[in-house]
């Protein structure tokens, strides 16, 4: 007998209501568990897809600087080439099949940065895709066609 004068149960021995209920939390953590670790998976995956498209804007930024200030026959080059090291360097492994692609004219340049992000839930895949660019950096008169660039290539 315990010190208040009710009988406790005896070792082995369950009241009513503890046997019906046995186990119910297992189960209950057995059924959430897939759901909650698919749940926390996704958002992994998102926010890696968010980072690998902030990687690719910025290496697709670095490419564009050297694009619009570069006054060489070989921009595109150089500039696909800063863009692909910035990749490395702030992001390594984040794309996978990156790419850098340079375009533009005489006024404008622009380059662009493709990959796919790194997958956390199989058999997704996502693609990434960033441009930056604009105005090359050039000597532009006052009078008459003021926007067009007045040097070389």
């Amino acid at each position: 007998m315990a010190a208040s004068g009710v009988a406790s149960p005896m070792r082995g021995e369950s009241s009513g209501a503890q046997s019906e209920d046995s186990g119910a939390s297992s189960i209950e953590w057995a059924l959430l568990t897939p759901i909650l670790i698919t749940v926390i998976l996704f958002v992994v995956q998102y926010a890696m897809i968010y980072h690998a498209h902030h990687v690719a804007l910025a290496a697709a930024q670095s490419g564009a600087r050297v694009a619009r200030t570069d006054r060489s026959s070989t921009w595109q080059a150089k500039a696909e080439s800063q863009a692909t090291d910035s990749l490395a360097q702030v992001g390594p492994g984040l794309l996978t099949g990156a790419q850098a692609a340079a375009s533009g004219d005489q006024n404008d340049r622009y380059v662009e940065v493709t990959g796919q992000a790194v997958a956390i839930v199989p058999l997704l895949s996502f693609k990434v895709r960033e441009r930056a660019g604009g105005p090359r950096e050039c000597f532009r008169p006052d009078s008459g066609n003021g926007t067009t660039c007045q040097d070389g290539p």
